[in-house]
């Protein structure tokens, strides 16, 4: 499992200190802009799972709506949530891994400290681990820093290491794993820490476990080294199974329901145009012909071709059939775990060029370097990628201020915001999407007579289209907050 460039000299020991000092100014940088608010669907649903693990549950009791009945459950179904059909519990929607990182976090550092810990400490793990996987396959330590910070810079991983979300820390499992995999031609402990590296990246992300043809090919035992893997794995896959049937119903059903729904032949074309498109605009350009280069390269080791390959072309193939993976440059996300492999790929290309010429090697790791930290600045400007924290506090605002202004006995309607509603607020959530005007006013009757208060977020663009077509009724605005406008109901639409 050698480069075919076999003269490799340590790093000189000034980097070390450089690379410390670059890590923690990075960390520094992510944790200014990260965001511990439980906001959209992703990360309210991540927190509100976080903080039913921290407290010994899985499920969540459904909240009191006065004997509400509805002829779909999902009306009273916070995003991120499953609602069962008797309404018993609420179920998470997303797996467990990364609530139960936060919620170990949080236990000992709080809900603010806790997700950033994890979100921002799986980025510099990454980043270690492309380094030291990239020594590993005896890349020269230039081109092996070029490659972390490649990673580091890309602005997909930057837009997620500053929210809580799962895509950087599967990509941590996932490098985790592959290092483990390299190792274990010395050791069989190493066997078994790539099978519990990969359990926990399956654990976080369950599509993880399409990396197992590259683990495979790249333990040097071959099938010999399979049995301590899969001992290793074991108790992550003894956990998720088990989850998944507490909460589904099944070993193999996931919160996602019927996946494969969302899965045609279809999107595989402008998917994989799409895929190309924004790999070639967010990374440097010769990351793609390098790559492909590594792969045609006869001297390179099959073993290590292979591996980069089922690393690379995998996940990506698996997603280009996602009806959701085309839609806009943040959902290269999926395919961040395999983002790595293209990376090294087309830095074992380079190295396998310019290691003759020590010279223009640094130099190209230089000139890579700084082209990557070029993208990054101009993509995270363009996207507003550090603004995210400001656009999410409004979730937080939103349900502080219900909670403390509220009455006690309040439901809530929502949509886009009743995960964060749920997070921040005690109140029972109601979706007004899930339900039609009829049933919306039987519902509102009903807590009417049981003298529940009633009220409603919308945002201020799509008030109008809401109060008066999706839940027609006489509202009284209490407040505008975060470009938000929260009403409240006062009776039903007059009779003409």
């Amino acid at each position: 499992m050698s480069n075919p460039n076999p003269a490799n000299p340590p790093a000189p020991r000034w980097f070390a200190g450089l690379a410390v000092f670059v890590l923690l100014g990075y960390g520094t940088f992510l944790s200014v802009y990260f965001s511990s608010v439980a906001a959209g669907s992703d990360s309210s649903g991540y927190l509100n799972a976080a903080h039913l693990l921290a407290h010994g549950q899985l499920t969540a009791p459904q909240r009191d709506f006065s004997g509400l009945t509805a002829s779909s459950a999902t009306q009273f179904q916070p995003l991120g949530f499953i609602a069962e059909p008797n309404r018993a519990r609420l179920v998470p929607t997303y797996p467990l891994g990364l609530p139960a990182h936060m919620a170990i976090a949080s236990t000992f550092f709080g809900w603010t400290i806790g997700p950033l810990l994890v979100g921002v400490g799986s980025t510099l793990v990454a980043i270690f681990l492309m380094y030291v996987i990239a020594r590993e396959l005896a890349i020269a330590w230039p081109l092996a820093a070029t490659g972390a910070v490649i990673l580091g810079a890309f602005p997909v991983t930057i837009f997620i290491a500053v929210q809580p979300l799962s895509d950087v820390l599967a990509t941590t499992w996932v490098l985790a794993a592959i290092f483990g995999a390299l190792r274990a031609r010395s050791s069989q402990r190493w066997a078994i820490a790539t099978g519990v590296a990969l359990s926990i990246a399956v654990l976080v992300r369950p599509t993880n476990i399409l990396i197992f043809p590259a683990v495979v090919v790249l333990l040097s035992d071959g099938w010999r080294a399979i049995p301590a893997v899969a001992l290793g794995g074991l108790p992550g896959a003894l956990v998720l199974l088990a989850c998944n049937a507490q909460l589904y119903g099944s070993p193999w059903r996931m919160g996602y329901g019927s996946i494969f729904e969302a899965f045609e032949a279809s999107y595989f074309g402008s998917t994989m145009v799409h895929f190309g498109k924004w790999l070639g605009l967010l990374l440097p350009g010769l990351s793609l012909v390098f790559g492909a280069i590594t792969l045609g390269l006869r001297r390179v080791g099959i073993r290590i071709r292979l591996a980069f390959a089922f690393w690379f072309l995998t996940p990506v193939i698996f997603y280009a059939y996602y009806e959701v993976s085309g839609q806009t440059w943040w959902c290269l996300r999926f395919i961040l775990p395999a983002v790595p492999a293209l990376i090294l790929s087309s830095l074992f290309s380079l190295d396998y060029f310019l290691a003759p010429r020590p010279r223009w090697l640094k130099i190209a790791s230089t000139v890579i370097a700084l082209w990557a930290i070029g993208l990054s600045t101009f993509w995270t400007r363009e996207f507003h990628t550090l603004l995210s924290k400001t656009y999410e506090q409004a979730y937080a605002e939103l349900g502080h201020w219900s909670h403390d202004h509220l009455p006690a006995n309040t439901v809530l309607m929502a949509n886009n915001e009743s995960g964060a509603l749920y997070y921040y607020t005690s109140f029972p959530i109601l979706r007004w999407d899930q339900m039609s005007a009829a049933e919306f006013a039987q519902h509102a009757a009903l807590l009417k007579r049981a003298g529940r208060p009633l009220h409603v977020i919308t945002t201020e663009a799509e008030e109008n289209h809401v109060l008066t077509q999706r839940i027609p009724a006489r509202w009284k605005k209490i407040t505008n907050l975060a470009q938000r406008s929260i009403w409240r109901y006062e009776g039903p639409t007059a009779t003409p």
